[in-house]
């Protein structure tokens, strides 16, 4: 069976422009969404999971990959895309860095799990992004732990993410559906 191609992977192939303009604003995107956040401490709760995980099941995992990719480099070059304006290679020391690298690892995982399991099939794919949700946290939550111990880590960075990871799980789902069905995916 082929993977499912994602409503903006069909864009996408659609023309080079559209591929172009689609990675552009989903960069700015992430980059916005981090900015909307709660201050709490070591690492501030953003939309970020949210627009990345959406992102992700609505690309696949290449260009997936390749907006991630580019948001990450445009921040460790010095742009103020992190959270709270943050930017540059000292971010890789600081307690976002197990996130940022997370955000790689999620954004191809989700996108392949969607493409060639969930396939836009509503549990399979709540399933998916909730489990990008668990191993962003977990790779998060496994830096801290390494700077500040494994309670900190836990009290910190994993438990408190918990109820927003759920209810952006939900929203991800919600909305990955929508765009598929105005993009005129068909039902499965």
């Amino acid at each position: 069976m082929p993977p499912f191609r994602p409503a903006f992977q069909r864009l996408a192939e659609a023309s080079l422009p559209w591929a172009a303009a689609l990675v552009v604003l989903s960069v700015a995107l992430l980059a916005w969404s981090a900015q909307v956040s709660l201050p709490v401490q070591p690492v501030p709760i953003t939309l970020q999971s949210y627009v990345l995980l959406t992102l992700a099941a609505l690309f696949g995992w290449q260009l997936g990959a390749l907006v991630v990719a580019a948001y990450v480099a445009l921040g460790l070059a010095g742009l103020p895309v992190f959270a709270n304006g943050g930017s540059g290679l000292a971010v890789l020391a600081g307690p976002s860095a197990g996130f940022i690298a997370g955000f790689v690892v999620v954004g191809v995982g989700v996108g392949a799990l969607q493409q060639y399991w969930a396939r836009l099939r509503p549990l399979p794919l709540f399933a998916t992004l909730a489990l990008g949700h668990l191993v962003l946290m977990a790779m998060g939550a496994g830096w801290i732990a390494i700077k500040g111990g494994y309670a900190v880590a836990l009290d910190k960075a994993f438990l408190p993410f918990l109820p927003g990871a759920a209810v952006k799980s939900i929203a991800a789902l919600a909305t990955v559906i929508v765009v598929e069905r105005l993009a005129g995916t068909p039902r499965r």
